[in-house]
């Protein structure tokens, strides 16, 4: 009899110690499940708060790059025209003429320097 009494006693302390694991573990996960519910709650605030400052931030750059799209379309256009007027005028011809000269003159300085450098050696 004293061992079953031995195994009365053990499978009490056994089925005690278990109902305590079980208590503690089911009010872990209760506090797990309170925090994750809480921190749920925070996220879907400060989302809701982002989402509602964002969209009027969103239009006004929206708005901005419209205005530089526009500035910048209206002077590629200007630039097109100053072009063309350019090219019909004589500036062009006055343009094409600096060009002529500017190769011309490196041209005779080229020449005038290998003349130099030919009679320095005699």
């Amino acid at each position: 009899m004293d061992t079953t009494a031995q195994l009365n006693i053990s499978l009490t302390f056994l089925a005690y110690g278990t109902l305590i694991i079980i208590l503690v573990v089911g009010g872990m996960l209760a506090k797990v499940f309170y925090d994750l519910s809480k921190l749920t709650r925070n996220v879907d605030d400060t989302v809701t708060i982002v989402k509602t400052e964002l969209e009027p931030t969103l239009k006004n750059v929206n708005k901005s790059v419209e205005i530089v799209s526009g500035v910048i379309i209206k002077t590629d256009e200007n630039i097109k025209k100053v072009k063309s007027f350019i090219s019909k005028t004589p500036l062009k011809l006055l343009g094409n003429l600096l060009k002529l000269s500017s190769k011309a003159s490196k041209g005779f300085w080229s020449g005038l320097s290998t003349a130099l450098k030919m009679f320095s050696k005699k």
